[in-house]
């Protein structure tokens, strides 16, 4: 696959042509990812305290559910959100992120890196130092879509 970005200020808009000789799987996730990030559905309505505001889902390094609460983690902030795991998982499932036990869900773009554990678990090393642990059961999935 080649990307040919053309940036110049005589464009007036962003425009985005997909050249390909058949619309396979791989076409159609970009197609979606694309149709995705035009709606409003790139942001999140997190709470903190007294304070209610919209994250971007880039910014969010992973969400994990205790007691029945879900909490959003990014680079240097905990939130709290009223959607389920399960809701977060079908909503961003063509993303960036990937369910990696029963209570978390993570964002592959803010991994540093990942080691091997004990039993067949693995590490994360997230870009802003905290770690994670990818449960076996979750394994197979998360290596899919890290392309492993």
């Amino acid at each position: 696959m080649k990307f040919v970005i053309d940036k110049s200020d005589k464009y007036a808009e962003t425009e985005i042509i997909i050249k390909c000789s058949s619309i396979d799987e791989e076409v159609k996730k970009i197609i979606g990812l694309i149709e995705k990030s035009e709606k409003s559905d790139v942001f999140l309505t997190v709470q903190a305290e007294e304070i209610t505001k919209k994250i971007k889902f880039e910014d969010i390094f992973y969400f994990e559910s205790v007691d029945e609460r879900t909490f959003v983690y990014t680079e240097d902030n905990v939130y709290r959100c009223k959607e389920k795991l399960y809701e977060l998982e079908e909503r961003l499932k063509a993303g960036s992120f990937v369910r990696i036990s029963k209570s978390c869900i993570l964002n592959i773009d803010c991994l540093e890196s990942i080691r091997a554990t004990f039993n067949g678990k693995l590490e994360a090393l997230l870009i802003n130092g905290e770690k994670v642990i990818i449960n076996r059961h979750y394994v197979p999935d998360f290596k899919r879509k890290f392309g492993l």
